[in-house]
């Protein structure tokens, strides 16, 4: 009687009353049991809790978005700067470098004060001079090619070439229709093959994005 009761108060209280009072011990691992024969579980591929992926996910190496993107178009405002900057540069060095030339040559045999003078003189009526018509030309077309990229919508030779030779069919147009013609075809070959070698070239992006 006396160990009924003790096993009555000894009894698990949650335990349902058709289970067994204990559960059943694991079983024993014999020594001559293999490391191999344990294999450890596979590793989840992705944290449930953080939801980290076990990869992480490739991102573009670049800083910035026309070092990847190909369809990518400077504004209106950088490309107009940049086309009027660069031909301005370019006419002022070259103008400058054949006024020193033709200064050196005019004034041979002369003093050197007088010669020095005649040298900055055509220096500094040359190079303004070719930078400032360079820099229009370069202006007239920038606007040109923008507005024929914003109406037909494509980015290709067409815009640049045909913007060129509006250009010098326009600058041209006080001297003859023959001149005329000419300059705008010239003008236009010239950016045409200019836009064919940037586009096709291995030249950096950041110069294809403005040309």
């Amino acid at each position: 009687m006396s160990s009924n009761n003790n096993e009555g108060l000894m009894a698990d209280p949650y335990a349902s009353p058709g289970s067994a009072s204990a559960p059943p011990p694991p079983p024993m691992l014999s020594s001559s049991s293999s490391p191999d024969e344990f294999q450890a579980a596979p590793a989840a591929s992705d944290d449930l809790f953080l939801n980290i992926p076990s990869q992480p996910v490739p991102q573009p190496d670049f800083l910035f978005d026309e070092s990847y993107d190909e369809s990518f178009r400077r504004g209106f405002g950088e490309r107009l700067t940049y086309h009027v900057g660069v031909a301005y540069s370019l006419g002022f060095g070259f103008g400058t470098s054949h006024g020193l030339v033709r200064g050196l040559a005019d004034s041979r045999g002369e003093r050197q004060r007088i010669r020095m003078n005649r040298v900055l003189n055509s220096m500094g009526s040359r190079g303004p001079g070719l930078a400032n018509s360079l820099g229009c030309v370069a202006m007239m077309c920038s606007i040109f090619e923008s507005l024929a990229y914003n109406v037909r919508g494509t980015d290709d030779i067409l815009n640049p070439a045909g913007a060129a030779a509006l250009t010098g069919m326009l600058y041209k147009s006080t001297a003859g229709a023959r001149v005329s013609a000419a300059a705008g075809l010239g003008l236009g070959a010239l950016a045409a093959v200019g836009a064919f070698v940037s586009r096709h070239a291995k030249a950096p992006r950041a110069i294809k994005n403005l040309m």
